[in-house]
């Protein structure tokens, strides 16, 4: 390992690099959204100029998740990464659900707001050295969002918690909020690509 400076000690990320399941580990285990992950993966697609990319790159990168499969944007951009990884071998993912055995790495990369969020994805060279963080969703995509939220409740005014904040919802209400949003997001895979693929080049130069 490098001596450069990390977030996580030397030690740690390697019992995590061990530790961390495959996508397709992560799939078979999956309780709540095993299918669509499945699905997303499947609909996502390279082009030629996304791969001359990631055939540019001298070497790997692993890449350190924190998941878990009840999250909407675990299931819409995790699949992506993990076709990255099987097309193009230029990503080694090793993904760790974060509750309850890694919630200390998850304190090590919080969010801006101060809090953990995931998916989060770490980028280490082959080194050891890290290289930059990538948390929750492009920038794109939370931007849709709004959009999105409006639909839902034009297309449900039976429903209520209109004003009222997402954590607030009846949980059966919260719930088909949440799917409606899925859907949306299975409808915006480019966007999600596109997004997603220039935050890997900020990270990895």
């Amino acid at each position: 390992m490098s001596t450069q400076q990390t977030a996580i000690s030397a030690d740690r990320l390697q019992k995590a690099f061990a530790d961390g399941l495959t996508f397709e580990q992560f799939v078979d285990q999956a309780e709540v959204n095993q299918e669509r992950l499945q699905t997303n993966f499947e609909g996502f697609e390279l082009n030629d100029e996304d791969r001359a990319y990631f055939a540019s790159w001298a070497e790997p990168v692993n890449v350190l998740v924190l998941a878990h499969d009840w999250c909407g944007d675990v299931v819409s951009n995790l699949p992506l990464f993990a076709k990255i990884e099987q097309e193009t071998g230029k990503l080694n993912l090793h993904i760790l659900n974060r509750d309850p055995d890694n919630l200390d790495i998850a304190e090590l990369y919080p969010h801006p707001d101060g809090k953990s969020h995931i998916p989060t994805y770490v980028f280490f060279n082959d080194k050891g050295e890290e290289q930059g963080i990538f948390i929750e969703r492009p920038e794109q995509i939370t931007a849709l969002f709004p959009k999105w939220g409006a639909q839902f409740w034009d297309l449900n005014p039976e429903l209520e918690g209109r004003n009222q904040a997402i954590a607030e919802l009846d949980p059966a209400v919260k719930q088909a909020y949440y799917k409606y949003l899925l859907s949306q997001r299975a409808d915006t895979k480019d966007v999600e690509k596109q997004g997603i693929i220039s935050i890997i080049q900020s990270i990895v130069k």
